[in-house]
């Protein structure tokens, strides 16, 4: 059955900031904000019919439904206003107006976004504990850094004033944007395939190969033993993080991990634009474009295997546990003509 608490609570959320400008050099203007966002009572799914952890392992032969809390009943689903969440965050931005043939706006943001449920997951794992749910969210980045800017290139006949030069060197224009972004947070996923990367959803908690695991439970999570985590030079293409500290949970537990403890692949992209305008008449402009993104052809990754697998014994048997196991944003680039009337 599902159903909602009867005394479910509307969703809450507070928001402040301050923020500091000061007018600089160039014709720019320099914005420092402390940014935060509080949010109270969001909603997530609880089995509270669920049987505690070990229960079947203590009645071997029992159907569960004779087990539960409301016996003769399969689970529960009820929604429980349980879910907060907390937002701070550094934001510094660098921007000049168009100005001379000119414009840049540089952007850096150093946050941190913590939450216990970070969108409308399925059920929790264990109804009766939830405190290590609280944990960084999924859309989580530390770091984040966005260069974006215009650029008209001094007109050559200027300099050399004749039709050639006019029509060749005259009305360039160059722009783009650059991102630099950490990565996000990852989970662990027992059974199946479980991936993440910038460009692969998070998974829910699930059971151990089809075994329940925790005896009762509607799903598991890994025993950790340590931080997960690489730093920068240790992380290579074969091992991004530390399997060695990844165990399957005994029988009977529900495991330790937080939902999402590793931090995935982060971006590291240049899109950049060529623009030739050929002024005919008045009214009339023909253009010439090249647009390019991830101009630099620099390797990103999108997915890392997050799923270890265990055998009867506990023994971690997925060869590709850890392995990142698909690039993204790969070099395009097109091309385009364009009259204006």
């Amino acid at each position: 059955m599902t159903g909602l608490n009867p005394k479910l609570k509307q969703p809450i959320a507070w928001n402040w900031n301050l923020t500091l400008q000061r007018e600089l050099f160039w014709n720019s203007t320099l914005s420092v904000a402390y940014v935060a966002h509080r949010g109270y009572h969001g909603w997530d799914v609880y089995d509270i019919n669920q049987a505690p952890a070990g229960t079947t392992l203590a009645n071997p032969g029992v159907n569960i439904n004779a087990l539960r809390p409301y016996q003769g009943f399969a689970a529960i689903q009820e929604e429980e206003s349980v879910v907060n969440s907390m937002y701070s965050g550094l934001q510094v931005t660098w921007n000049r107006r168009f100005t001379a043939g000119s414009m840049f706006q540089f952007s850096y943001t150093f946050s941190k976004s913590m939450d216990n449920s970070s969108n409308y997951r399925d059920i929790v794992p264990d109804t009766y504990n939830t405190t290590n749910l609280w944990a960084p969210s999924e859309y989580d980045a530390r770091h984040m850094i966005v260069i974006n800017y215009l650029w008209d290139i001094p007109k050559a006949s200027k300099l050399w004033n004749s039709p050639v030069s006019r029509w060749v060197f005259d009305n360039w224009q160059v722009s783009g944007i650059t991102s630099f972004i950490s990565g996000a947070p990852c989970p662990f996923g027992i059974s199946g395939t479980t991936q993440c990367g910038t460009n692969v959803p998070s998974s829910s908690f699930t059971t151990v190969d089809g075994a329940d695991i925790a005896g009762g439970g509607d799903g598991v999570r890994v025993v950790l033993t340590g931080n997960p985590n690489l730093s920068s030079s240790q992380r290579s293409f074969n091992q991004w993080f530390d399997t060695g500290v990844v165990h399957r949970p005994a029988q009977g537990t529900f495991g330790n991990s937080p939902f999402a403890p590793i931090v995935g692949p982060g971006i590291s992209n240049w899109n950049m634009a060529l623009f030739k305008n050929v002024p005919i008449k008045e009214r009339y402009v023909f253009q010439l474009r090249v647009e390019t993104y991830n101009t630099f052809n620099h390797t990103q990754f999108s997915a890392i295997n997050t799923t270890p697998r265990f055998d009867a014994a506990g023994n971690q048997v997925n060869p590709s546990f850890g392995q990142v196991s698909a690039t993204a944003n790969p070099r395009y680039m097109q091309f385009a003509a364009r009259f204006s009337f």
